[in-house]
């Protein structure tokens, strides 16, 4: 209740308490008077009646006054003693207090309270001192840490068994950024604390992870396991998973896991632009063929030629057969070891083989592919070699047909063996195609021995049949391949990978199940915002200029993670909003329009709690553009204006700067987006230990006493 609503409280009952004496004492004095005396006092009664009356009114007064001065100068600063006291002891040490209206027995305290403060101070900065140098030493490990990250190949995203990022790195940035281009992409964002479920598909992940519960529980050691899956956009990644774990009562559980992420998309065009290149090179090498049976037709046909001409002709015979012996050489050794570098065997989903295949397929020959696959069936092989394999068979079967279309289906066989059926069904070709096809070399082995493409599918412990329509004519061709079974030892990937962007562990401890409403204030993921407009009324047509938002995980804002967006509005800035926010209107022509940027906005918010000051002016602009952008935001909101009235109801000024100012923030940019996101994340970050003193736990008791503030009635 507010001190000036107690005041009049106070003093109605004291009025009341006053005047109810009197009547009390009049009543008293009327009834033990004798009827004749009741009869004078009444005729005199208007000669006595006015002095009581305007001694109580006196009274009143005077005690009004009274209560007036115990108000102003004890009870409205001890109030304020209290909530400038709290500041100190929770948040800002060099905040010191001052109140102007206040009795002399008051300022003695605050006297008093200054000086313990200042002693508080410097014990405060001597803790500080040792943290400090407790946190250079943990920086120190962090920097080595990244020392080494710096040094690996590839993307490396940490994750707990929640699928919570803890840990990522620029590498593991880039398959996301290139699929967040696509335009009709609705792939999320990485960032600390988000799911890696929004940005992988869950299927694979999960499985792996049970995998290596599994094999952890029979005692395995080591616990690798890898995969292949594609993005949205098309990127084909393969992915390596290790644990870690954590101890629990004597026991190692696994607590996250760490996940690999090698982009093949690139390899697989170069496979491409290499096929090309062979290709290129069989031309080279039929045309060196021509020239040999040219001459030797030549040389033939005339028994009796000129010695001079016969030479000529034996020459172009040599340096033909010899230029033809170098090209196939140096093409057999730089295809073998290119793909021996490239041999691994990983854990693949059948739906995802078949999509990298039949990608690879469509996109290298322009053949139509259709594909079908039971659900669920793990194999375990060498993708890669499965995948340019039934390449190189199309590229020999478009050498001697004009085949359009093919069907390629995964099936399980009463064996509990995978059957790969690769099929062209209107199309026939001669059985010894697909022989000189399996003979191929395709492979070496450690000591350098070629391996043709029936050699390699036989060490996956598969094995490769025609589809015979007749005795002289196929139309398909079928691979049987092991199914995986749990029991094998898991795949043992070689690589690691890069230097990391940031890190946030504790996230460890954050337990999935809890409902949101219940989790603790400082355990929130939080998304801080502002915007700037052209003017203050976002119902008449005023419009977003500038967003500006950044994350806050664990207490750490991640300067990394922000938005800091122009917005070309559509319609004129008045000078009147240039002259708060100083965006000059020539620099949004060319910006993104909101229906660009708010989709972005709310994919950088998911899966977390809005912050702004003042929120529900920056909420409603994000409300009206709801139905022309098709964008909800249905985050829980804080804001930091009524979270303030609520921990701090008898201060003068809930501005971002009086707030600013009493919790020792150093305000920077101030009225741009970013700038005053970033100074409303600091004042959120100092709040919430005053919000915990004050009882306030979790995001429901927040909203709740946030719903209480007085504040909470703007509306725009």
């Amino acid at each position: 209740m507010k001190p000036s609503i107690k005041y009049w409280i106070f003093l109605s009952a004291i009025m009341f308490t006053v005047f109810s004496i009197i009547a009390i004492c009049f009543a008293g004095a009327w009834n033990s008077l004798t009827p004749g005396e009741q009869v004078y006092i009444s005729a005199i009664s208007d000669k006595l009646l006015p002095f009581p009356f305007v001694g109580a009114l006196i009274l009143c007064g005077i005690l009004s006054l009274m209560v007036s001065f115990l108000f102003h100068n004890y009870v409205i600063p001890i109030l304020k003693l209290g909530e400038s006291t709290q500041l100190i002891s929770a948040v800002n040490p060099e905040h010191r207090i001052e109140i102007k209206q206040a009795a002399r027995e008051v300022h003695y305290l605050i006297d008093i309270l200054n000086q313990s403060a200042e002693a508080f101070a410097d014990l405060r900065r001597d803790v500080n001192e040792q943290i400090s140098e407790a946190q250079s030493k943990l920086a120190e490990e962090r920097t080595r840490l990244a020392a080494l990250m710096s040094e690996l190949p590839h993307g490396v995203v940490v994750c707990n068994t929640d699928g919570q990022v803890l840990l990522y790195n620029q590498q593991a940035q880039q398959p996301f950024k290139t699929d967040q281009q696509q335009e009709k992409s609705t792939q999320g964002i990485l960032g600390l604390g988000r799911s890696i479920f929004s940005i992988l598909d869950r299927d694979p992940i999960v499985h792996a992870l049970e995998l290596l519960h599994n094999h952890h529980n029979a005692g395995q050691k080591q616990l690798v396991n890898n995969f292949m899956m594609t993005l949205r956009s098309g990127i084909c990644l393969r992915v390596n998973m290790a644990p870690f774990f954590m101890e629990q009562d004597g026991k190692q559980l696994i607590s996250g896991f760490v996940l690999t992420l090698e982009d093949m998309t690139s390899q697989i065009e170069s496979d491409t632009r290499r096929d090309m290149l062979i290709r290129s090179l069989t031309d080279d090498q039929q045309n060196a063929l021509q020239e040999i049976r040219s001459s030797i037709t030549n040389i033939l046909s005339q028994p009796k030629m000129d010695p001079e001409l016969l030479h000529s002709y034996r020459q172009s015979i040599d340096q033909s057969s010899q230029r033809l012996q170098e090209n196939i050489t140096q093409a057999r050794a730089n295809y073998v070891s290119h793909l021996y570098s490239l041999q691994r065997t990983e854990n693949v989903l059948g739906d995802s083989l078949l999509e990298v295949i039949s990608k690879n397929i469509s996109d290298r020959f322009f053949i139509s592919v259709t594909t079908q696959a039971e659900a669920s069936i793990w194999l375990q092989l060498d993708s890669y070699t499965i995948v340019q394999s039934i390449s190189q068979l199309v590229s020999m079967l478009l050498m001697h047909t004009d085949i359009q279309e093919m069907l390629m289906t995964l099936t399980l066989n009463e064996n509990q063996r995978v059957e790969l059926v690769v099929a062209w069904p209107e199309t026939y070709v001669d059985p010894q195609l697909l022989v000189d096809w399996k003979q191929t070399p395709f492979s070496s082995d450690a000591q350098g021995n070629l391996l043709t493409f029936s050699d390699t599918i036989k060490k996956m412990s598969g094995a490769i049949k025609p589809l015979a329509h007749t005795a002289d004519a196929c139309n398909g061709v079928l691979f049987e391949l092991p199914l995986y079974k749990e029991k094998q030892h898991i795949a043992m990937p070689v690589e690691l990978e890069h230097r990391p962007v940031s890190y946030e562990f504790d996230l460890f401890k954050q337990e999935n199940l809890r409902e949101l409403g219940e989790m603790p204030l400082d355990r929130l993921i939080y998304v801080v915002f502002d915007t700037e407009t052209t003017g203050l009324n976002p119902s008449e047509g005023d419009e977003i200029i500038q967003l500006g938002a950044i994350r806050v995980v664990n207490g750490r804002m991640l300067y990394h993670e922000a938005i800091d967006q122009l917005v070309d509005p559509l319609r004129p800035v008045p000078q009147t909003s240039v002259e708060i926010h100083g965006i000059q209107p020539e620099l949004l022509p060319g910006q993104p329009t909101i229906d660009k940027v708010l989709p972005h906005f709310h994919q950088f918010a998911e899966n977390s709690v809005l912050v702004a000051h003042n929120a529900a002016f920056d909420m409603r602009f994000l409300q009206l553009k709801e139905k022309s952008t098709g964008v909800k935001f249905d985050n829980p909101v804080l804001d930091t204006l009524l979270l303030s009235s609520i921990i701090h109801p008898n201060q003068d000024s809930h501005s971002l700067e009086g707030l600013a100012e009493r919790l020792n923030v150093t305000i920077v940019g101030r009225h741009t987006a970013l700038g005053d996101a970033i100074v409303t994340a600091e004042v959120l970050l100092k709040m919430l230990p005053l919000l915990k003193a004050n009882g306030i736990n979790t995001l429901a008791e927040a909203l709740a006493a946030a719903a209480k503030s007085p504040f909470a009635k703007y509306t725009y």
